[in-house]
């Protein structure tokens, strides 16, 4: 049996929906702090109960008689991230779970621009000290994250970005669950690193000449600082940690740490990992 925790999120349920493809809702516990958000996951067949990353009993409970923890990484600054990560590992060794699976992300290095990469970086090294068997699995940026970017160019025929030229080895919310899955039901992950990032990257200037193609509008990209960015998730409220955490991503896309490619998605999920091409058709 398997857990998933913030499981109510947009990776979990697009995890869940992976689970339920393969026939395999009865084998996963889905864990979240809202539950009630997860009735129709119940309602195929997940088992779903109330956990929260900040009360270690209910981590305990939600993780009672499960082999295998799915750890979906917090939200929060990094300390809140660092402590709730904790938490979900000392109640996995106190549950008895066999192994954890972690979603950490691309360029967990203290010297990344992004400031969030330092959670990944003490959680990893929390992990690979517990003396659980592990399979970390560090996410490249999501497509979806500039959905709202990919729109609005639509409109206005401008793709706005920190670095223009820098490549990112995009993947789809889909590729990292599909490879999660893999992950969790095959074989001889135990103690392994993979790399869920793109087998293609692609720069700014890449994704508005698709965009162009795809929904027949002259689009441009447009080199903009990460402070633009940062102004604008403060004009829409966002407490000022995300504003500069999800900046400093920004300045980390746009310096290229995201670019290297991996086959990994493929390997773990059994298919190529999802196109530019593929993901903008929906913008057409």
């Amino acid at each position: 049996m398997t857990v998933i925790t913030a499981a109510s999120g947009k990776l979990g349920q697009t995890l869940a929906s992976a689970f339920a493809a393969k026939g395999l809702a009865s084998t996963v516990k889905l864990a979240a702090r809202s539950p009630e958000k997860l009735a129709a996951q119940q309602a195929q067949g997940f088992a779903v109960v109330a956990a929260d990353y900040d009360d270690l009993a209910s981590l305990k409970a939600a993780f009672a008689g499960e082999d295998v923890a799915v750890i979906i990484s917090g939200v929060g600054p990094n300390e809140a991230r660092i402590a709730q990560h904790h938490n979900a590992i000392e109640a996995a060794k106190a549950a008895g779970v066999k192994r954890i699976v972690y979603t950490s992300a691309t360029n967990p290095a203290a010297t990344s621009r992004f400031d969030w990469a330092k959670a990944h970086v003490a959680t990893e090294a929390e992990l690979k000290a517990s003396g659980i068997a592990y399979t970390i699995l560090r996410d490249n940026s999501y497509f979806s994250n500039n959905d709202p970017l990919f729109a609005n160019a639509k409109e206005s025929g401008v793709l706005p970005f920190t670095g223009i030229a820098a490549k990112v080895a995009y993947v789809s919310h889909e590729d990292v669950a599909d490879a999660i899955v893999g992950a969790v039901t095959g074989t001889g992950h135990e103690n392994k690193v993979y790399e869920l990032s793109g087998s293609e990257a692609w720069s700014a200037i890449d994704l508005a000449a698709i965009l162009s193609e795809v929904t027949g509008k002259q689009i441009s990209a447009l080199d903009v600082p990460v402070s633009a960015f940062e102004d604008q998730f403060r004009a829409m409220g966002l407490p000022e940690f995300v504003a500069t955490g999800v900046g400093s991503f920004y300045a980390a896309l746009g310096a290229g740490e995201y670019a290297a490619t991996s086959r990994d998605v493929e390997t773990l999920a059994g298919r190529p990992s999802t196109s530019a091409k593929a993901y903008l058709a929906r913008f057409a």
